[in-house]
């Protein structure tokens, strides 16, 4: 009898054991869930909003796109385990036409872009990064540094909470959003999001004479990394 009960204890605390661990995979398993599902949320989606009936961005306060100044910065970038930088020379050359050049410290050229109305043509460039993944992502980076995206919509958001106001452009499933504090004059921050995934995101800080004096641009979905450092405007 005693070892009946001993085996039916036995055998009650194994099954009990078993639950339990089946219980701890499947919470292990929906955690990471949860987080996909919380990082996929958009921020955006319960502020009152306000649709511009004009496609005019200059009602947008950021001034790179705009400034007729050629602008200089030191340039950091990371492409997954590959590393080069040197100097980012940005000049607009006509209305929506901009050359955009990266150079060594002492002149040797590494890139020569010409971006008009959306499209990077490639004037030179090195053999390492003239890739086409490569060259698609400058295109795409550039295009949301000076604000050259097509798009069919503004909308002007609120956020209340955050003392913040944000423009969306809206293309299709793309967004590009722009955040302002309201305690400044000038964008924060920029994020380009396909539906509810945020593809890019731009830190903006230390704004001189309306140009932001460091600009920090990071990826997703790809490890590449570019951070900018003004010398020259």
């Amino acid at each position: 009898m005693r070892n009946l009960i001993f085996k039916n204890n036995v055998s009650d605390f194994s099954g009990s054991f078993n639950r339990k661990q089946k219980g701890l995979k499947a919470l292990v398993l929906l955690v990471p869930i949860i987080f996909i599902l919380s990082g996929c949320s958009n921020p955006y989606k319960n502020l009152t909003k306000t649709e511009y009936p004009e496609k005019n961005t200059s009602i947008i306060p950021y001034s790179l796109p705009h400034t007729d100044r050629t602008i200089i910065y030191k340039a950091d970038m990371s492409f997954y385990k590959n590393t080069f930088g040197g100097l980012l020379i940005i000049k607009k050359t006509e209305i929506n036409k901009y050359r955009i050049a990266l150079t060594t410290q002492f002149g040797l050229k590494i890139f020569d872009f010409e971006l008009y109305q959306g499209k990077l043509n490639v004037v030179s460039c090195i053999d390492q990064l003239n890739k086409k993944m490569i060259i698609k992502t400058f295109e795409e980076d550039f295009n949301l540094l000076l604000m050259q995206e097509s798009f069919n919509q503004i909308i002007e958001m609120q956020n209340t909470d955050q003392n913040q106001k944000i423009w969306q452009l809206k293309s299709g499933k793309f967004s590009t959003y722009f955040t302002q504090n309201n305690e400044s004059v000038s964008i924060d921050n920029m994020s380009k999001r396909k539906r509810n995934s945020e593809k890019i995101s731009v830190g903006l800080y230390d704004y001189k004479k309306e140009i932001p004096g460091e600009i920090v641009l990071q990826h997703s979905n790809i490890k590449f990394k570019m951070n900018l450092k003004l010398i020259q405007q």
